[in-house]
């Protein structure tokens, strides 16, 4: 039995599933604030040619999730992107 390195889960509150090239607007839209990456070594990465390497990167990784915020009442589902 392979073992599913991209799997699809569901729960009440949550989903985990595999990041998406269509993921980009609303992903982009959250980490272009500047305050969210101040702590993180990379702290530029809310510019876009900085996302956009981190994104394509975790795409071509074939281990990046999303994780969607089932509950949400704003137009933002998407709360992180994991990369294993």
């Amino acid at each position: 039995m392979a073992f599913d390195l991209q799997p699809h889960l569901r729960g009440e509150l949550i989903e985990l599933r595999p990041l998406a090239p269509a993921d980009w607007d609303e992903l982009f839209a959250v980490a272009s604030d500047s305050l969210i990456w101040e702590q993180h070594p990379e702290s530029d990465r809310y510019k876009d040619e900085v996302f956009r390497v981190f994104f394509k990167d975790a795409l071509e990784s074939g281990g990046a999730f999303v994780v969607v915020n089932k509950k949400t009442s704003t137009n933002h589902r998407i709360n992180a992107v994991l990369r294993l």
